[in-house]
C-alpha cells in the first residue's frame, strides 16, 4: 500500500512538474508569437538612417532636414504598425519632434512612457517636448491603473515577463523534486509578475488620453456654430482626456477640469 501510495505521488509530482513546465514554455513563447509577423529591421534601419541624414543636415539645409526627419518618421511609422514597441515610438517622436510636429510628437512619447514609464530618457524627451507647447493648460492627472503601475514602473514589461518563466521553470522543478510548498510559492509570485504585466496591457487599452496635434478651438458643443469654451485656442501639443465621441467631433477635459468639443482629426 505504501508503495502505491508512492508511486501515486511520483506521478502526481511528475504531472505537476509536466504542467508547470508546460505553463512556462507558453509563457516564454508568447512575446514570440505576438512579434513574430514581419522584420523590421530593414525598414527601421533606412528610419534611422534618414534620422542620421537629418540631423547632418540640421543647420546647412533645414528644409531638406525636416524632410529627412518626417522620411523617417514615416518609416518609424510602418516599423510601429508591425510592433509598437517603446524603442520605436521613443524614435519616432523624436523624428517628429525635429521635424517641428509637436503634437504628435508629445502622442508618441507618452505611448513610449506607457510601455516603459521607468525610461529616463522618455521622460526628459517628453518633459522637453511639453516646455515648447505655447500656454499650456497643464498634463491630466494620472488615473488610477497609472498610479499602480507606477509601483513597478523601475523594471520593463520583458525583465517581468522573463521573470515570470524563470518562475515557472523553478516551481515545475520544485514540484518534480518533491518539493510543493516551494512549488507553489514560487508559482504566487510567478503569476504576481504576470499580473503587473497583465495590468500594464489593460492599462494601456484603457488610456483616454489625448494630444491636440493642431491649434484649435474648444466648443461647447459637436458643431461649429457653438460658442467657443476658451477665448483662445488649444495650442498643438495639448494633453487631455477622451471624454465622448460623436460622428467627426470628440469631447474632452483638459488638465483643470474644462470640457469642450473639437473635431476628432485635430487630436
Amino acid at each position: 500500500m505504501t508503495r502505491a501510495f508512492s508511486i501515486i505521488g511520483l506521478r502526481i509530482r511528475l504531472i505537476m512538474g509536466l504542467i508547470m513546465g508546460l505553463l512556462a514554455t507558453a509563457f516564454a513563447l508568447l512575446p514570440l508569437i505576438a512579434h513574430a509577423r514581419i522584420d523590421n529591421s530593414v525598414i527601421v534601419a533606412q528610419a534611422e538612417a534618414a534620422y542620421a541624414q537629418g540631423v547632418e543636415l540640421t543647420g546647412k539645409d533645414d528644409d531638406a532636414a525636416r524632410a529627412r526627419f518626417i522620411e523617417s518618421a514615416g518609416q518609424f511609422e510602418q516599423a510601429i504598425d508591425i510592433a509598437a514597441t517603446a524603442p520605436l515610438l521613443f524614435n519616432r517622436a523624436n523624428a517628429l519632434l525635429r521635424a517641428g510636429d509637436l503634437g504628435p510628437a508629445i502622442a508618441d512619447f507618452c505611448a513610449a512612457q506607457a510601455r516603459a514609464p521607468g525610461d529616463a530618457r522618455i521622460a526628459a524627451n517628453l518633459a522637453e517636448a511639453r516646455a515648447k507647447v505655447t500656454r499650456s493648460p497643464g498634463v491630466p492627472a494620472p488615473s488610477g491603473l497609472e498610479r499602480i503601475g507606477q509601483l513597478w514602473s523601475f523594471s520593463s514589461e520583458l525583465v517581468r515577463w522573463s521573470i515570470t518563466v524563470a518562475l515557472l521553470w523553478a516551481a515545475a522543478i520544485a514540484f518534480i523534486l518533491h518539493r510543493p510548498t516551494i512549488g507553489r510559492s514560487l508559482m504566487a509570485v510567478a503569476m504576481i509578475f504576470a499580473l503587473t504585466v497583465a495590468l500594464d496591457a489593460t492599462r494601456r487599452a484603457s488610456m483616454s488620453t489625448a494630444v491636440v496635434v493642431e491649434p484649435t478651438a474648444l466648443r461647447k458643443g459637436n458643431g461649429d456654430g457653438f460658442d467657443t469654451v476658451l477665448a483662445e485656442t488649444l495650442p498643438e501639443g495639448t494633453e487631455c482626456r477622451m471624454r465622448e465621441s460623436r460622428p467627426g467631433w470628440a469631447q474632452i477635459e483638459l488638465a483643470d477640469g474644462t470640457r469642450g468639443w473639437l473635431h476628432d482629426t485635430m487630436i
